[in-house]
């Protein structure tokens, strides 16, 4: 009996919307913090080249580029929609709660501590597609 390995859940939702729309390359795009500047990231995260090496899903295009944090700013946005004027205070606030939910990560990004300083990050956006796997390319 053929079955798909143990994926995370990530990996799961990312195949879920995939197989969504067979026919479309869907785009996703993620953040990567800078561990050596100048230099940009070189192949997949670990949980997108599971998805690949087991054949679930191919890449079709990949493009690379250097910019502020989204998923900083939009935590920010989140955090302080019912401000009316938002302070250092509350910079510091949010930025001291966004820290402490990283622990345990590998890489911790701190955004800085001027307001609204957010963290350069390299930001990943690739198109992929799910692929029918041969019985062969998964786990028995």
């Amino acid at each position: 009996m053929v079955y798909i390995p143990s994926l995370t859940q990530t990996q799961l939702r990312i195949l879920r919307l995939t197989k969504k729309y067979p026919d479309k390359a869907v785009r996703l795009s993620y953040e990567l913090p800078i561990i050596c500047y100048g230099d940009e990231p070189i192949g997949y995260p670990a949980f997108l080249q599971k998805l690949i090496g087991l054949g679930l899903i191919e890449v079709h295009s990949r493009r690379v580029r250097y910019d502020s944090s989204r998923y900083q700013r939009d935590s920010w946005n989140k955090y302080s929609v019912d401000l009316e004027l938002p302070s250092i205070y509350a910079w510091g606030l949010w930025r001291d709660k966004y820290i402490a939910k990283q622990k345990g990560s590998r890489h911790v990004l701190v955004p800085g501590e001027e307001f609204e300083h957010f963290s350069n990050v390299w930001i990943q956006e690739i198109r992929v597609q799910a692929v029918q796997p041969s019985e062969g390319s998964i786990l028995q």
